[in-house]
């Protein structure tokens, strides 16, 4: 397996860095000029311009713990000697045709997450964002919707997998007892944003020519999304770390466990066969991984 690198730019009037890509054509992944705010990272991966948004205001690491199986404690800690592994709790906007699509909202203002004040640093009003994509209705994706019972962004359309929905709200009766408190929140979410909420299918088309893929297992419709070169994964890996290096290891919190693995190794697969950049809500650093030469 091919290892991967992460894409940590350092940010100066003064710099631009680039990273090739591996078939060594022109497509790169390259930092944008000019000094941001602490927990932004922007960077051009093509034709695509990505901003990773660190919702995290204090160092995140994902212990070992969280990816106990019944037999794996063992394997874990030898490829994982600290006990943790660094992760993040990221959120990402792209900008394309003069619009602005945000992919998760992190866990929200009224749970500690920076989202809100990191676009306000950038002087990015909620009502900038056009569309809203999510990943999965888990609270650390979905929080950032909302603030004191409110909707945050009260002109932005809502994209939403139909899996998801269905799972959630459409069959909420059928969950189990520690998940109605998620699908609870999820249900609220979706009535205040009610007139702008989309469902949709695998093969229907999205704004800015974005396009779905399922991968299923961490919730029974997490979705990941691809434009271009760049790929958001979601929660397909929660330790990057440990995952990559055995992408049969699942964290505490795939509902699947089967599914998550065919998932990842799937998509870990198909990024290194089509040379991808991937941005991940819980890789670590900017949450964004070039594959390496």
């Amino acid at each position: 397996m091919k290892k991967f690198r992460s894409v940590s730019l350092i940010l100066t009037a003064a710099a631009m860095m680039a990273f090739a890509s591996c078939d060594n054509n022109a497509k790169k992944v390259t930092a944008d000029s000019g000094i941001l705010p602490h927990g932004i990272t922007m960077m051009t991966i093509d034709s695509v311009s990505l901003t990773s948004f660190q919702d995290n205001a204090d160092e995140k690491r994902m212990p070992n713990s969280l990816f106990y199986g019944k037999k794996d404690s063992d394997s874990i800690n030898i490829l994982s000697p600290e006990g943790s592994v660094a992760a993040s709790v990221s959120c990402f906007l792209i900008e394309k045709n003069g619009k602005q699509m945000l992919f998760d909202t992190g866990n929200g203002a009224d749970r500690g997450g920076r989202l809100m004040a990191l676009l306000d640093s950038m002087d990015i009003k909620p009502d900038d964002i056009d569309y809203i994509m999510l990943t999965h209705f888990h609270g650390d994706h979905t929080g950032g919707l909302m603030h004191e019972g409110k909707p945050v962004f009260t002109k932005s359309q809502l994209y939403v997998p139909e899996a998801e929905y269905d799972y959630w709200i459409t069959n909420a009766r059928r969950v189990k007892k520690e998940q109605r408190a998620t699908a609870e929140n999820a249900a609220s979410v979706m009535q205040a944003y009610a007139g702008r909420l989309h469902r949709f299918g695998y093969d229907d088309a999205l704004p800015l020519g974005v396009k779905a893929l399922p991968a299923p297992g961490h919730t029974p419709g997490h979705t990941i999304y691809q434009t271009g070169r760049l790929l958001i994964i979601g929660d397909l890996m929660h330790g990057y770390a440990l995952q990559i290096q055995n992408p049969n290891i699942c964290a505490a919190y795939d509902m699947d466990r089967k599914k998550a693995v065919e998932s990842r190794v799937k998509f870990i697969e198909y990024v290194k066969n089509k040379h991808l950049v991937m941005a991940g809500m819980h890789l670590p650093g900017n949450g964004v991984i070039e594959q390496a030469d």
